[in-house]
């Protein structure tokens, strides 16, 4: 909420006029902003006031007559009032304070208790608070680039209506739609052009679309929409009118760019029950509409069944996997175990085929690792992994030392590629070499000494973090890492799993962490699963862990939600 220049209009509901003479008094003694006040008397003229929408703050009395301000707050107009509610009341009730404060209520204060100062200080507070939750809730549930929702937001919404009871429940279309070609944007102009063409995507498709269909950006090139019809003339038209709106140059700066868009759309109930299939069939329309040669839509009940059956080898899925955005990143948060606190968010790539569903990590890292593909995959996961953990710093939600993780397939050990696209990281985009981590599974160390070595200086120069992952897998290459340059060590999570009872696991772990603390590394258990493990952690002073029981891998809107405090872990 910006005040700007001009005072901080306060809505005062009270129902005593010495109260109201005492309140406009403090206010005036205020040394801080002018106040511009508004009085209401009673609850039904609190509700229209609030319903005015022309107000900065409420202060709103808890004892209104008869009627109490917790019938004001659980009020429509109070949840529509778009700025914080603080209760005063002459009764100091915990109880009271406890349902003031759930049904929305920001603060809850004692008159006898008012100050000047102290009424300034909660005005300007709770103002402050209510800005700061607005901005979290926004990130929480909107695309950074567009500004649309998210996909969490439209897979919600879609739930939503069909949570409805059968005999309510309404008729409606999903529609996908996709940019044809955008990644060439990208690979050819850059980042900035694709994300301004981005923008302007999302522009049009507003232009097109009613206030009333729902419009979210749910990947990269990718967006949804969910219009309440079951006109299929209705939503033709429609689409017609994106197609051509699509036909018109892109102009970014210097550069007229043709972005043409092909769509797909999906109608409940005639194509899906539930809302994953739904939006599954709606993108296998658009996939179809691609295949036909693009700059269309389709209808998921003309696509030919016995051709979207067929499989295809999986191989060359993969390859075409960045372009349709079935690849995204999760984050795991690593949690520091004696205060909490968040210190590292490892990206971990996944793959959702179109037809397959989800695609196991392991399977497709070991198949893009075959296929020649395990380059641009990395290269891909590093530079949308530091483009969101760099959002998140400019945005506040992570203190300056917490560090963003990324994996490294041992067949990258001897790319130059890797070290070119960490530099251009570090030198275009701006990521803090010391916030990066590089994860090298502990195999990587029985590989060609000289060339390991070589790649790890070359990190540690740039100032860039080196981690080792899955020690203890092997078990006889702890020793080497006594002479590499590495900052963390990480304890694979088989043999994690057996420190509650087996012997032999809780001597490799213990001597991992005892190696790691002589070596002045940090060491990270992941694969905390329960709280024996945990236990066993806390008492042989492991600093670090990582795992379900304290969250899994989230998606963006989720982590954001969590380094908002607008969630919590599960410990």
């Amino acid at each position: 909420m910006d005040q700007g220049t001009g005072p901080i209009r306060v809505l005062v509901v009270e129902d005593s006029e010495e109260d109201r003479e005492h309140l406009a008094s403090l206010l005036s003694a205020a040394h801080g902003m002018g106040y511009a006040l508004t009085f209401a008397s009673d609850h039904v003229e609190a509700e229209r006031e609030l319903a005015r929408a022309a107000h900065d703050i409420c202060l709103l009395d808890y004892q209104l007559g008869a009627r109490t301000g917790l019938e004001v707050l659980r009020s429509a107009a109070a949840r529509r009032f778009a700025g914080p509610i603080v209760v005063l009341t002459g009764n100091d009730n915990y109880e009271i304070d406890l349902a003031v404060m759930k049904a929305g209520a920001v603060d809850f204060l004692s008159k006898d208790s008012l100050t000047a100062v102290l009424i300034e200080r909660v005005i300007r507070y709770a103002i402050q608070q209510y800005a700061n939750q607005a901005q979290f809730t926004y990130l929480a549930e909107h695309d950074q680039i567009t500004g649309l929702f998210n996909r969490r937001v439209v897979q919600e919404r879609i739930a939503r209506k069909l949570a409805e009871p059968p005999e309510r429940r309404a008729p409606f279309v999903v529609i996908y739609f996709d940019l044809d070609g955008f990644k060439s944007i990208n690979d050819s102009l850059g980042h900035n052009v694709g994300d301004r063409a981005l923008a302007v995507a999302a522009e049009r498709l507003q232009a097109c679309c009613s206030a009333q269909v729902l419009l979210g950006r749910v990947g990269g090139d990718e967006f949804v929409a969910v219009v309440d019809t079951d006109d299929t003339t209705e939503v033709d038209a429609m689409l017609r009118a994106v197609l051509d709106r699509f036909r018109q140059p892109v102009v970014v700066r210097e550069h007229r760019l043709r972005v043409t868009i092909s769509i797909g759309a999906a109608r409940y109930p005639e194509d899906g029950a539930d809302g994953m299939t739904l939006l599954t069939h709606a993108d296998a329309a658009m996939y179809a509409a691609k295949r036909a040669g693009r700059d269309r839509f389709c209808w998921f009940a003309d696509v030919d069944q016995a051709t979207e059956a067929e499989p295809a080898e999986l191989g060359n899925e993969l390859r075409l996997a960045l372009e349709r955005d079935e690849l995204y990143l999760v984050y795991q948060p690593q949690f520091e175990l004696e205060t909490g606190r968040i210190v590292a968010l490892e990206a971990l790539s996944r793959w959702h085929h179109s037809r397959l569903g989800p695609i196991s990590p392991t399977r497709f890292v070991a198949l893009a690792e075959t296929s020649g593909f395990i380059n641009r995959l990395s290269d891909w996961v590093l530079s949308s992994a530091c483009r969101q953990y760099l959002a998140w710093r400019d945005y506040g939600l992570i203190d300056a030392d917490v560090v963003l993780a990324v994996n490294v397939s041992a067949e990258l050990v001897s790319n130059a590629g890797l070290l070119a696209s960490v530099r251009r990281l570090i030198d275009e985009r701006g990521m803090p070499p010391g916030c990066l981590e590089l994860e090298f599974s502990e195999s990587a160390l029985i590989l060609d000494n000289r060339i390991f070595d070589d790649l790890l200086v070359a990190l540690k120069n740039m100032g860039v973090r080196v981690v080792i992952d899955d020690v203890g897998r092997g078990r006889s290459t702890l020793q080497s890492l006594t002479r590499r340059p590495v900052d963390v060590l990480k304890i694979d999570l088989n043999c994690l799993r057996g420190v509650v009872d087996n012997p032999s696991d809780q001597a490799m772990a213990r001597a991992i962490i005892a190696l790691g603390a002589s070596l002045g590394m940090r060491v990270v258990a992941e694969g905390v699963e329960n709280d024996g493990q945990r236990r066993f952690l806390a008492d042989n002073h492991c600093g670090f862990a990582q795992g379900f029981y304290y969250a899994p891998g989230l998606t963006t809107p989720d982590v954001t939600e969590l380094l908002a405090g607008l969630t919590a872990p599960i410990h």
